[in-house]
C-alpha cells in the first residue's frame, strides 16, 4: 500500500473509529526491542550513492567547535531509549555514529516520522543510519504519541494537536541530554521529518530558533500561524506537485495552505533579498533558492513533478533524488 493511501485510511478509520470524530474537529488537517536492521538493498533500488544530492547552500567556513573533555565513550550502532518528559514518558532511538569521538563535537540531526508510523520503521526507510555513518554525525528519531503517532505541528494533527502534547518542550528535553551524555556541536543541530512530522519541523524552525541552524520539512508545510523565530533558520522544504494528502497549492486532506506562500513568508521571517533562482535540475526535481538571507541563512523548496506523498529517494518515492542525503548535504552547509 503506498505511504498516502496509508496515511489516508490511519487518518479516515483510525481517528473516526477510535473517537467518533471528535479528534478530527479540532485538527485542521482533518485527519522495546530495536528491528533488526541491516545495509542490504535491492539491486534494483537506486541508493543514496546514486542519487546525487543537490548543491543547494554556500559552504560554511565557521572555524570547527571547541573540543570536548569529560564525555564517556559510546558504543556505535542504534539503541532504544526512554525518559520522562513533561510528565510522560517518551521513547525514541539513538543513533552513534561508527567514528563517534567523544572529544569531538559531532552534529545532531533530528527526523521527525509521519503521522501513524513508527520511529524504526522510518529510520530504516530514509537510511538514516547508513548516511550518518558516512557523515559522523549522531542522529535522535523520536516516537510521537497517540494510538495512532503523530505530533503537535499547531493546527495539526490528531491526538497529540486536540490535547496539546508539548512536543516542543520534549524536543527540547531530548537536547538538553544529548548535550549532557555526548558531545555535540550546538551551532549545528537540525531537523528533518516527513508529513506530520515535516509540519512539525516547521514548529520547531518557529519556536526554537535559537537551537535550530536548519530544518528539512519532506511533504510536510507549516501549520502554526504564530510562527515568530528569534533568529533565520535555514530552510529546505521538499514537496511532490501531485501529493494528494498536503497537498502543493493546498489543500489535500485538510486546510493546508499553499507550499509556494509558506516558503515566501520564511523568505520574509529570514529577511531574504530578492527573488529565489532555480539551483538544481534534474530529471522530475528542480529547485529553487533564497540565498541572500540574514545571518548567511537560506530557503529552498525543491519540487517534485509529479510527486505524490513520499519520502523521495526511498520505497516508492521519486528517484531523482535522495532526500536524506540532499537534506543532511544541506544541513553540513548551515550553522548558527
Amino acid at each position: 500500500m503506498k505511504r498516502d493511501d496509508q496515511f489516508l485510511r490511519d487518518v479516515q478509520l483510525g481517528i473516526l473509529g477510535l473517537f467518533g470524530g471528535s479528534l478530527l474537529a479540532g485538527c485542521v488537517a482533518t485527519s522495546s526491542d530495536l528491528p533488526v536492521l541491516t545495509d542490504e538493498v535491492d539491486a534494483a533500488t537506486p541508493t543514496s550513492e546514486d542519487l546525487a544530492p543537490p548543491d543547494l547552500a554556500q559552504p560554511d567556513l565557521l572555524p570547527p567547535a571547541p573540543r570536548c573533555t569529560g564525555k564517556g565513550a559510546m558504543t556505535a550502532g542504534t539503541t532504544t531509549l526512554k525518559m520522562m518528559s513533561r510528565g510522560k514518558e517518551r521513547t525514541y532511538l539513538l543513533h552513534i555514529p561508527t567514528g563517534y569521538d567523544p572529544t569531538k563535537p559531532s552534529s545532531l540531526v533530528l527526523a521527525f516520522h509521519g503521522m501513524s508510523d513508527k520511529a524504526p520503521d522510518f529510520f530504516k526507510m530514509i537510511d538514516l543510519g547508513k548516511e550518518a555513518d558516512k557523515r559522523n554525525l549522531i542522529g535522535i528519531i523520536p516516537q510521537g504519541l497517540g494510538i495512532i503517532a503523530g505530533w503537535n505541528a499547531g493546527n495539526c494533527c490528531g491526538e497529540p494537536q486536540l490535547f496539546k502534547v508539548d512536543d516542543v518542550g520534549f524536543v527540547s528535553d531530548l537536547i538538553d541530554s544529548a548535550k549532557r551524555d555526548l558531545c555535540i556541536d550546538d551551532k549545528r543541530i537540525y531537523a528533518m521529518g516527513f508529513s506530520n512530522g515535516g509540519m512539525f519541523t516547521h514548529r520547531l524552525a518557529c519556536e526554537l530558533s535559537s537551537v535550530f541552524s536548519a530544518v528539512g520539512p519532506v511533504a510536510g508545510t507549516l501549520m502554526f500561524p504564530a510562527c515568530k523565530p528569534d533568529r533565520p533558520v535555514s530552510i529546505l522544504h521538499l514537496h511532490g506537485n501531485a501529493d494528494p494528502v498536503v497537498g502543493y497549492g493546498g489543500g489535500g486532506s485538510g486546510s493546508f495552505p499553499k507550499v509556494s506562500e509558506v516558503i515566501a513568508d520564511w523568505a520574509r521571517r529570514d529577511s531574504c533579498m530578492g527573488m529565489a533562482q532555480q539551483t538544481y535540475k534534474s530529471g522530475s526535481v528542480t529547485c529553487d533558492t533564497y540565498r541572500t538571507c540574514a545571518e548567511s541563512s537560506e530557503v529552498s523548496l525543491c519540487t517534485i513533478d509529479q510527486g505524490k506523498h513520499t519520502w523521495p529517494g526511498a520505497g516508492d518515492g521519486n528517484k531523482d533524488l535522495s532526500a536524506t542525503a540532499a537534506l543532511l548535504d544541506f544541513f553540513a552547509k548551515h550553522s548558527r
